[in-house]
């Protein structure tokens, strides 16, 4: 049970860095301090979140592996999110952490 909450709350936090990414591309601008620029933002946002989707496809295979990868793709994607989207990144740590650590 604790791995599906686990992956419930890592898909929440990639979505809501992924409507960040589109965000940013959509409108040209963010707030809050950043690496690189709006393309930069926008991209890398989008390509990380994706690379989580895909891991967590797996996380009944290899929990400790998916898990962990997930919460290294978070703590990347932290300095390029900004303002509320950086409650995303927290919320792939917390879940990645909980799927890593069920048993």
């Amino acid at each position: 049970m604790a791995s599906k909450t686990g992956l419930w709350l890592a898909l929440i936090g990639a979505l809501l860095i992924l409507v960040d990414g589109m965000a940013v591309l959509s409108t040209g601008n963010f707030y809050g301090w950043h690496y690189g620029g709006v393309s930069t933002v926008g991209w890398v946002e989008i390509i990380l979140s994706l690379l989580m989707f895909v891991l967590l496809a797996y996380y009944k295979k290899s929990p400790s592996g998916v898990g962990w990868s997930n919460v290294v793709l978070a703590f990347i994607t932290m300095p390029f999110d900004g303002g509320f989207y950086t409650i995303g990144a927290w919320l792939v740590v917390i879940g990645g952490a909980i799927i890593a650590m069920s048993k």
